[in-house]
């Protein structure tokens, strides 16, 4: 059993998309039967949008034009990867990056792209060329640290993405070693595009950790 969970590991590994940039991390722990990792995040830089505000009138002003724009999210994916790809203050195209987050409930949904790593240092965000006036875009860097991580494959719809998370949760519960940070809320991560065929896919569920001892 252990085995086989260890080739499923190596296998989602695998389907991160060459050629894309990704936040580093180190691997701290792995808990093969319950199929999640401790990893120690470095930090990184992000571009973040809400999912539950409308969009502004003039969107082709800021937004990338999609070719699937009924899928979930696609407004918010529209709004960044426009930022991303010169829609920004400086007229500056930058490089597709892996994966998208997602976070939050209900009303208080967002997603964010990472940024390339040039603007990853600690004043990175402020050397990035700027969000248009209006986009609803916002930089930020995220400080990393230890997350808890459980990889799966396929399609991450809404009720796949809950059974995730509960999984996590409840592992954590049982882990002697690490446990979920006070008030933490999970992240979902999608590694892939729309059109990658679900058994090629990598998606994420993961959230900060301490300590279990703290």
């Amino acid at each position: 059993r252990e085995a086989k969970a260890s080739t499923r590991s190596s296998d989602l590994q695998s389907r991160v998309p060459q050629g894309l940039e990704t936040p580093n991390y180190t691997i701290l722990a792995t808990r093969q039967r319950a199929g999640y990792e401790i990893r120690q995040y470095e930090p990184f830089s992000v571009c973040s949008v809400s999912m539950s505000t409308p969009r502004p009138d003039n969107v082709n002003a800021t937004d990338a034009k999609l070719s699937n724009p009924q899928l979930p999210g696609a407004r918010a994916f529209g709004a960044l990867a426009g930022y991303l790809f010169g829609k920004n203050q400086e007229s500056t195209a930058m490089k597709m990056t892996t994966p998208v987050f997602s976070t939050g409930e209900g009303g208080n949904r967002a997603m964010s792209f990472v940024l390339p790593s040039m603007y990853w240092k600690e004043d990175g965000v402020e050397d990035a060329p700027q969000p248009l006036e209006g986009s609803g875009v916002s930089l930020a860097r995220d400080a990393g640290g230890a997350r808890a991580a459980l990889m799966f494959g396929g399609i991450a719809g809404k009720r796949e993405v809950e059974t995730r998370k509960q999984q996590l949760r409840s592992a954590l519960e049982k882990d002697k070693d690490w446990k979920a940070a006070p008030d933490a809320t999970v992240t979902t991560a999608q590694y892939n595009d729309p059109f990658t065929p679900p058994w090629k896919r990598r998606n994420e569920v993961c959230i900060e950790v301490v300590p279990r001892s703290t």
